[in-house]
């Protein structure tokens, strides 16, 4: 005997129908940016694609006993709202499915509804590696500047941008971003030297620190880094300034015993899923 693929007319209404097997909704793409007009769930398993940030869907109708399975194909967030005001999601007015995620809804009574969240494939995290091989000057002193990149180690989301000072990321999320300089000082006495980040043009409040290089000859690698929150299709600078122009971000050739300086090298590693 063939085994039905749902059972129709149970529950409160059509759309919570109890399904047995084989009920699910495809290629479905979410829309509206409310539980008004998000795109209404009829089945229990559901792939679900967002086209931009906000989209959403609505689940069926809240009965005890429902289980449904939404799965997000898109790049953007999907917005789950529960059928209506008088039901929530895990004591709230929605829930989220991060792309690549699948999540399964469980109601538990008429008017609740519970999650569970995973990835059909643990998603892969954004980096980058750079670095220039030219040495950096200042023109004025007091003057910000910004550190520029020629070479691109390694990228995945992660790049250089236009001008060459921008390191560009393409996924929203928190990033550590580790830089090294080596600095050197040509003559003069004392000099100070600060570096701090940029997003976006905007400097991140609270984030320079300074170094003294003492007298002509000195050198020294400054190395620390910088976690921030980054939106998709932000840009990240690292900036710097001197006291004295006869302090410069130096660079290199290739010995014999050793390989080539670069002036600065740049790591980035998104640290958020």
């Amino acid at each position: 005997m063939a085994i039905p693929s749902r059972v129709f007319g149970s529950g409160l209404s059509q759309l919570s129908t109890i399904s047995i097997c084989g009920d699910g909704g495809t290629a479905l793409t979410a829309a509206g940016t409310t539980a008004g007009d998000a795109l209404q769930i009829v089945a229990v398993y559901n792939d679900v694609t967002t086209t931009g940030a906000s989209a959403g869907v609505k689940l069926p109708q809240t009965e005890a006993g429902e289980t449904v399975y939404i799965t997000n194909g898109g790049a953007n967030p999907l917005t789950v709202y529960p059928y209506n005001t008088n039901s929530t999601i895990n004591g709230t007015t929605s829930s989220e499915v991060l792309p690549n995620g699948v999540s399964l809804y469980m109601a538990t009574s008429n008017t609740t509804w519970l999650s569970m969240q995973g990835y059909k494939q643990l998603p892969k995290k954004r980096y980058g590696s750079f670095y220039d091989t030219a040495t950096q000057t200042a023109a004025s002193a007091d003057t910000a500047y910004a550190v520029v990149f020629d070479t691109t180690v390694a990228s995945y989301g992660v790049s250089v941008g236009s001008p060459t000072s921008r390191i560009v990321v393409e996924d929203t999320g928190v990033y550590d971003f580790q830089f090294s300089a080596q600095c050197d000082k040509t003559s003069g006495g004392d000099s100070f030297i600060y570096f701090w980040p940029r997003i976006n043009g905007v400097d991140v409040p609270y984030s320079a620190s300074f170094f003294r290089l003492k007298g002509n000859d000195a050198e020294l690698v400054p190395s620390w880094n910088f976690m921030l929150p980054m939106t998709a299709g932000q840009y990240f600078e690292l900036m710097w300034s001197t006291s004295d122009i006869s302090t410069q971000l130096l660079a290199a050739t290739a010995v014999s015993i050793w390989p080539g300086i670069p002036s600065v090298i740049l790591t980035v590693n998104e640290v958020s899923l």
